[in-house]
This record gives C-alpha cells, structure tokens and sequence, in this order.
C-alpha cells in the first residue's frame, strides 16, 4: 500500500528516526495514523485473499503458506489469488 510507504518514509526523514523507533512509537496506539493505515491494509489484505470476518487472517495465510509450500514441493502449479473484477 503506497500511501503507508509513504507516510512512513515521510514521517522518519522528517523525525530522524528508523523504522523500528517509528513502529515503537506508535504501531500499538490506535489513534495514530499509522495504525490506521495498517488497519486498511489488513482490509485490503482480507478482501484480496477472500478471509471471511469470523476467520483469523493469520491463521489463513499460515495454511495457505504450507499448502503452496506442499503444492510446489510436489511439482504442482500454484494460482496466486486475485481481486474481484472492478464493476
């Protein structure tokens, strides 16, 4: 997601700071822009990969992470996912 690229590069020039301080700081407050922006990006992530709201997304990426592991070990084609067509 562009815009949290953004926001973090522009935030640690203008503070001097690496990323590390700037997740310490703020990842974990829930007023803070970045943790906003992160929000989004779980949304983004969830409707990309069809996780339903009462799914942990963790967990559904760990096991399609060792399904395509499995499905590559054994020489079979892996299909990425996709967004829905634009309407």
């Amino acid at each position: 997601m562009q815009v949290l690229h953004d926001y973090r590069t522009e935030y640690m020039e203008r503070k001097q700071c690496g990323i590390t301080q700037l997740y310490n700081q703020f990842f974990d407050e829930p007023a803070s822009q970045l943790a906003k922006l992160h929000a989004q990006l779980d949304q983004l992530v969830c409707k990309a990969y069809g996780i339903k709201a009462n799914q942990d997304p963790l967990k559904f990426l760990l096991e399609l992470n060792f399904e395509v592991a499995q499905r590559e070990t054994e020489g079979l084609p892996v299909i990425a996912p996709c967004l829905p067509p634009v309407v």
